[in-house]
């Protein structure tokens, strides 16, 4: 995942479908409509505070896209559900249809308006094609939005190999690191339940044709500025191994030293950053 980028924004006046059910009468046109892109796993929908908004990501680690919009408007008596059709074309210029629909939800008396979904996976079998993505989003069949995103192959996360960090899960840990059949992974754990917090990388390459020693450093960085001790992990591929997991844990014997609120977690290979998720804790 990237750092916050630039977003587009349009300004349309498009009236809005009233939600069945609901009286007749004048929709809102909309004003300025912006649409942000973020990535994470197929699942439910990230909160606002724990997406990652960009227009730049790695064609090894991104699983769904995700497309957020929103929209300002005069304050409807009733509320209404707007259909959205994003469309994406890949770097070739053939179109990526979405798997799912997106809805912009406008409430009764509220002059601003914001909806997201996962309209997008992996566009080819292999992964995501490197290049630039152009993806507009319409409403009433009028381009209310567009943007630009690019889909990079970055350089490997350890220099040397091909070795790439894929992925990185979180799960609770009561007192042993778990087997990782056994593991519960979660974006969002009960502060008051939770002793430790486990991390798992998923690494992967071609084989190596030599065992290896890679070192791992992990930070969880706190709500309120604290930065963790390093969660140290080493990831030990075997010569013929073409991927692998490494993890680790961090915390207390006892559960309710950790504050509720968004943690980021940044995972480091070589004192450079490869990885950075964010998680719950309620």
């Amino acid at each position: 995942m990237r750092a916050p980028s630039s977003t587009a924004v349009l300004g349309l006046a498009c009236t809005l479908s009233l939600a069945a059910g609901a009286a007749a009468a004048d929709p809102p046109a909309l004003g300025a409509v912006t649409i942000r892109l973020f990535e994470q796993a197929d699942a439910e929908i990230l909160a606002v505070a724990r997406r990652l908004y960009s227009t730049r990501f790695d064609a090894t680690r991104t699983r769904t896209l995700g497309v957020e919009i929103a929209a300002s408007h005069a304050a409807p008596e009733f509320a209404a559900e707007v259909p959205v059709d994003c469309t994406m074309h890949k770097p070739d210029g053939s179109a990526h249809p979405p798997d799912r629909p997106l809805i912009l939800a406008v409430a009764a008396g509220a002059t601003y308006s914001s909806s997201a979904g996962l309209p997008w996976r992996a566009a080819d079998a292999g992964g995501w094609q490197p290049g630039e993505y152009a993806i507009a989003c319409r409403i009433a069949g009028q381009v209310v939005a567009e943007s630009r995103i690019e889909i990079v192959q970055n350089e490997p996360d350890v220099a040397g190999t091909d070795i790439r960090v894929a992925a990185i899960r979180l799960f609770s840990v009561e007192r042993a690191l778990p087997a990782k059949d056994e593991r519960r992974y979660a974006s969002t754990l009960v502060a008051a339940e939770t002793n430790h917090i486990g991390v798992e990388l998923e690494f992967t390459h071609a084989p190596l044709g030599q065992t290896m020693r890679i070192p791992v450093e992990c930070y969880y960085f706190w709500p309120d500025g604290q930065t963790s001790p390093a969660v140290m992990l080493n990831y030990e591929p075997q010569a013929t191994w073409s991927g692998g997991y490494s993890a680790g844990a961090i915390g207390w014997d006892q559960p309710g030293h950790w504050l509720p609120g968004i943690y980021t977690v940044t995972c480091m290979i070589g004192g450079r950053p490869v990885i950075v998720d964010r998680f719950d804790l309620t």
